[in-house]
């Protein structure tokens, strides 16, 4: 069977590849597979590459990964394709990374490292070796990577845009890191920081500057330490304006969307009933006249059964609406909760960061001199005594003050040890909080753990409170990149149908905040038979 004019226009390589640039992937694979049927017959094994690459293209694109590497395991097969061999590897190790199939993914690598006919290929060489070295930072290969990564720096170091450098000495600087040989960690932050220019990401700028500040204070270079550290708290701050601000415009954003949908489904609703009124209006002059000519009291009857029925329905519309507003307006209060409460923990962090580094720092620093004058001093001066107690007992305050707003101890050893010593500390003769966990809980990024301590906190504080339990326990579980909580208690129990979406910082809220998070949140709890608090939420990593 010949094929039509038209049918040859459309079905050729070009128009294919449109199709698929235009991300209309049916009808493009059609076209392809068509496609490397007639270069089959042709024996034209360049074409047949590109469209067993675009095919695979599609595949991935479709999450169809096996598939996808058996066009691609096509490719390999085919003779004098020239750079489209290096494609094939490329996506085969790619495909198998995606499926975490890392062995396979550093084999397809490594081939295009070992096929010589590549060499003039610098830019492809060097992505490769950047590739791998990826690969081995996520199987803790660190000497293996840094190999690599090393390599791929001549090539990057001439030939590359100042954010693709900035990212490469990031990843070599963070091996040292990892390694803490924290001097060559100190020379690679700085190669990346002096590449620094309008155009580099804010959470670059502030990821690099802080870790020059860790590794200057490790090294015990303080004043190196402190001015990045300033700078990364700046950095800091345009970040979270940024986020801050960014959130406020999405829930204004909803809100409008929202307003504007009940609006208009209002409106049309308020047209619908009018024309019905209008319609029982012309059906209920009908129906006098039908009356008086009829039978009156019968039809009478049943036209006060239909205005009856007309106001059931109007109540129960009306009574689905408020719920569709009540609804709308609970997501958005949930929505500006959490954003309120995002502001004040960053509010406190920056406060207590402010009352430990700084303030309590100038109080140390007063002190030694005073303990200088002292020294020096051939009499004993009274004021001076003094002077040191006061200031002694400002450190105090201001130190009680510090670990009120946020827990030293998360933001040293993380969530884990926080939880034990708030199990420590609110533990007493009366009431027991013991903390259990499966393996070694990691650390997690700061922000995450300061949300999920605060509303562990939370937690403890209501059974402190209302339960009069004698024994309470956390339990905490890392696994598959979430963390589970429960909290327990053997207190009074309480009816949680009654849980009030207005009792303040309570339950509710939590919820809406475990929610935020992308989590599942559940209460188990009757009178008199104690209180399971159950969280599950994925974490975000450091």
């Amino acid at each position: 069977m010949g094929v039509s004019a038209q049918t040859k226009d459309t079905l050729s390589f070009d128009n294919a590849h449109e199709n698929l640039l235009e991300k209309d992937y049916e009808t493009s694979m059609s076209q392809f597979l068509q496609l490397s049927e007639r270069y089959q017959k042709e024996g034209n094994q360049l074409m047949l590459a590109r469209t067993y690459k675009l095919i695979g293209v599609i595949l991935k694109k479709n999450k169809n990964y096996t598939k996808a590497k058996y066009y691609y395991l096509k490719m390999l097969k085919l003779n004098n394709i020239g750079v489209e061999k290096t494609h094939a590897y490329y996506n085969l190790a790619s495909v198998n990374y995606k499926q975490n199939h890392l062995d396979s993914s550093v084999y397809y690598y490594q081939g295009i490292l070992k096929d010589t006919s590549f060499i003039k290929y610098k830019k492809s060489i060097a992505q490769t070796h950047k590739n791998l070295s990826g690969i081995y930072i996520v199987q803790k290969e660190n000497t293996l990577a840094l190999k690599h990564l090393n390599i791929a720096k001549k090539y990057f170091e001439t030939n590359s845009k100042p954010i693709d450098l900035i990212n490469l000495y990031n990843n070599i600087a963070s091996i040292y890191y990892i390694e803490e040989d924290y001097n060559n960690a100190i020379l690679d932050y700085q190669k990346a920081y002096q590449l620094f220019d309008a155009n580099t990401p804010l959470n670059y700028q502030y990821a690099i500057s802080e870790n020059l500040s860790k590794c200057n204070f490790y090294i015990g270079n303080f004043k190196e330490a402190a001015k990045h550290d300033s700078i990364s708290n700046k950095l800091q701050d345009s970040l979270y304006a940024l986020e801050y601000n960014a959130k406020i415009t999405e829930i204004e954003a909803i809100h409008n969307e929202d307003k504007a949908r009940a609006e208009e489904a209002l409106n049309t609703e308020q047209q619908r009933e009018a024309k019905q009124r209008t319609q029982y209006a012309f059906a209920g002059t009908g129906l006098i006249a039908l009356i008086i000519i009829l039978i009156g009291s019968t039809l009478y009857r049943n036209s006060k059964l239909k205005a009856k029925t007309l106001s059931l329905t109007l109540v129960e519309q009306e009574l689905n609406q408020q719920k569709t507003l009540r609804v709308l307006e609970e997501r958005n209060q949930s929505k500006l909760l959490n954003a309120t409460l995002d502001g004040r923990e960053k509010e406190r962090k920056d406060i207590a960061q402010t009352l430990h580094d700084s303030v309590s720092a100038l109080l140390s620093s007063a002190n030694m001199h005073l303990q200088v004058a002292k020294k020096k001093s051939t009499t004993p001066i009274n004021e001076l005594e003094k002077s040191q107690r006061i200031i002694d007992e400002a450190s105090a305050k201001v130190r009680d003050l510090s670990h009120k707003l946020i827990s030293a101890v998360l933001l040293k050893f993380g969530l884990e040890h926080a939880v034990y010593d708030m199990c420590e500390k609110y533990s007493n003769s009366s009431l027991e909080f013991e903390l259990e966990s499966e393996d070694k809980i990691p650390r997690f990024e700061q922000n995450f753990e300061i949300k999920l301590h605060n509303i562990i906190q939370e937690c403890i504080n209501n059974i402190i409170k209302h339960s009069k339990a004698t024994e309470a326990s956390v339990f905490l579980l890392y696994t598959n990149n979430t963390l589970n909580v429960v909290i327990k208690d053997n207190g009074v129990g309480f009816d949680v149908s009654k849980i009030s979406p207005s009792s303040g910082i309570g339950l509710s809220q939590i919820k809406a905040r475990i929610e935020n998070l992308g989590g599942e949140f559940a209460i188990d709890s009757a009178p008199n038979s104690g209180t399971e608090i159950s969280i599950i939420t994925p974490v975000v990593n450091s």
